[in-house]
């Protein structure tokens, strides 16, 4: 039901899309919507709430009630009559509120309550941070179908083309104008552009797999309305430059910042830890009424009681479980200090990588579509004079992988280019402007 609700919440725009498939940008909106995982981060959410208004809870007076009823059988033996002992039975009840108003507790309340909102904050970011990885899983299986619908498109071209020659060849084989090994020899080429494309479709059916997987649809298909655009050769961006990366990252990315706002949290946890060192102050009352009855000296009786006033507690000796609580909260904070350290350099190293791929990346593109252009030419050529009659099969046979080769190359180095540049925006956290 509520895969359904889902896909009907966001029809209007997939169906915009139908005609040609879902773009990049749609299809990150689709997973970002129906994963499960994205739910699970909402529901830590709220449970980091709940957390800080337990800790809030702590400002609030403690009210409670207290009953019992029973039987009491007495036995007094005094020491002004040692000779005689006293038994007695009775039916007790009693009741009573209490309340409690913690006053002051060494600021540990406070730093609580702290740690609770730094935790709820480092939740909101652990979500983001799903998102974003999220984003990343369906970024790369999208480039990745893009990748195989194209490599498809090359197989099927091959195959045409091959098939095509082999019709024509069979034709003057038949008037005794070609030797049958030029037949055999185009057969054998169409054979293998036949299985290129089932290598490819293949290769197709498995991004869409994942992509499905990432959607949330029944049976890991989707449908052709729900499958991705084609790749559409547009000119690569500009790539960045490392320092400006690197600082957004480190005040963007979700899982960094929500380092920070764990050790923010793991600092109030050792406020709160040396806090329980001091005394307890409390602002206490009590009201209390028992009624006792079929006792002998009188019939029936109740009493009545009540207390206030101020109660101070302060653990003197606790077997070193306090102090032992604060270098642990301390232990923790300097580790994950460490910890937010490594990551702070991961994080550089991977954008240092991705912008030399990306640079890398954008001048293989051009030469490659250079590569493809004159390959088509050089193909297109030698096949009239294939045709013709004036070069030999052999060469045509050459052009032809080159073209192939060169048009497998031309679309990856494309697809490679467009990866990349979005993985860089993914690294750096900037890809989240967009679905925030």
């Amino acid at each position: 039901m509520k895969k359904l609700l889902i896909l009907i919440f966001f029809a209007p725009s997939l169906l915009m899309a139908q005609p040609n498939g879902l773009t990049l940008a749609e299809t990150r909106a689709a997973v970002l919507s129906a994963n499960p995982s994205v739910r699970e981060s909402l529901q830590r959410i709220a449970s980091a709430e709940a957390v800080l208004k337990q800790a809030h809870s702590a400002y609030l007076p403690t009210v409670s009630f207290a009953g019992s009823i029973g039987y009491m059988d007495v036995s007094v033996h005094p020491e002004s009559d040692i000779t005689n002992r006293y038994n007695d039975s009775m039916k007790q009840a009693s009741g009573g509120l209490q309340a409690s108003w913690l006053l002051f507790d060494g600021f540990a309340r406070e730093a609580r309550s702290l740690s609770a909102k730094y935790g709820l904050q480092q939740s909101r970011e652990l979500a983001d941070e799903t998102r974003r990885l999220l984003i990343l899983s369906a970024t790369v299986s999208f480039r990745q179908a893009q990748l195989a619908m194209q490599n498809i498109e090359v197989a099927e071209q091959d195959y045409a083309f091959n098939t095509n020659l082999e019709g024509d060849a069979q034709k003057r084989f038949d008037v005794g104008m070609l030797p049958e090994a030029d037949v055999y020899n185009f057969s054998i080429r169409a054979l293998r552009a036949e299985n290129s494309m089932l290598q490819t479709q293949l290769d197709y059916k498995i991004a869409c797999a994942v992509l499905a997987e990432l959607m949330a649809l029944p049976d890991a298909q989707l449908s052709e309305g729900l499958r991705p655009v084609a790749a559409g050769f547009d000119l690569p961006g500009a790539v960045p430059e490392l320092d400006l990366e690197l600082q957004y990252a480190l005040g963007n990315r979700p899982d960094y910042k929500a380092m920070q706002s764990g050790r923010l949290a793991l600092e109030q946890q050792v406020r709160a830890a040396k806090g329980d060192l001091l005394p307890k102050v409390a602002l206490t009352g009590s009201m209390t009424y028992t009624e006792t009855e079929d006792r002998s000296v009188v019939e029936n009786y109740g009493d009545y009681d009540s207390f206030v006033g101020i109660t101070v507690k302060w653990d003197l000796f606790a077997g070193g479980r306090k102090i032992n609580m604060v270098k642990q909260a301390q232990a923790e904070m300097c580790a994950l200090e460490d910890q937010q350290e490594a990551l702070r350099l991961s994080i550089r190293s991977v954008l240092r990588q991705r912008i030399d791929e990306a640079e890398t990346a954008t001048e293989v593109f051009g030469r490659q579509k250079k590569i493809y252009e004159l390959s088509t030419r050089v193909r297109d050529s030698i096949e009239k004079a294939y045709r013709a009659g004036a070069v030999s099969i052999t060469r045509l046979n050459e052009a032809q992988t080159d073209l192939v080769r060169a048009r497998t190359g031309y679309a990856s180095s494309y697809i490679a280019c467009q990866l990349v540049l979005n993985r860089l925006d993914i690294e750096t956290g900037r890809v989240m402007k967009d679905v925030l």
